[in-house]
């Protein structure tokens, strides 16, 4: 399967356990207690409370929710989500993770295309909203394309074509469409060649 085939079928599961969540059964455990995901024990979860749901009734959860409880100054105690960790395909291993600020706003989303158990791409989020996109096509663990966004616009993504490791074509969008390409021939850097579209 290709890349942009498994890219495209991940994009559909993944909507799909999005839209199924809503309709997942919860369990409550503290600590490691029962995790069952490959995967899902990248982060520490020591004194954190794990909600799991199981959204496809196999008996295996696919959707953790883990949060941070704390005592407030009247004795009740608070809970704040801190992290998601999702299986969109259902295979028993962790695809997306989701990772949450004080104000339980979502700041970093690590995804999964290929399955393989390692992140292919970041997404950075400020005030909620996707500010950039780092994304590892050759699934080699080092990210070729980097896109950043300005009011959840695309206004530039910097490239990685001949995977040595360094930037080598940058495409600048205005409103949503590419106005200008520049691209590094000699590998040292720098643009030597505009290209206005």
């Amino acid at each position: 399967m290709s890349a942009r085939s498994t890219y495209l079928l991940w994009i559909a599961l993944a909507a799909l356990a999005a839209s199924a969540c809503a309709g997942g059964q919860a369990e409550t455990t503290g600590g490691n207690a029962g995790r069952v995901l490959q995967g899902a024990d990248r982060y520490p979860n020591e004194g954190l409370l794990i909600v799991k749901a199981d959204l496809n009734q196999d008996s295996i959860p696919d959707v953790y929710s883990i949060y941070k409880e704390a005592a407030g100054s009247d004795g009740a105690t608070t809970r704040k989500l801190v992290r998601k960790e999702i299986d969109v395909n259902f295979d028993g291993s962790v695809d997306i993770w989701r990772h949450y600020n004080e104000a339980e706003r979502l700041v970093k989303e690590e995804l999964d295309y290929n399955f393989d158990g390692r992140v292919d791409a970041v997404n950075t989020f400020d005030q909620g909203a996707l500010v950039r996109k780092e994304v590892d096509v050759e699934f080699d663990q080092a990210p070729d394309i980097f896109k950043t966004y300005k009011g959840g616009e695309l206004v530039r993504v910097e490239r990685d074509t001949n995977n040595d490791g360094k930037i080598d074509l940058w495409e600048y969008y205005e409103r949503g469409t590419l106005s200008r390409v520049g691209r590094d021939q000699d590998g040292d850097g720098q643009v030597e060649t505009w290209q206005e579209q």
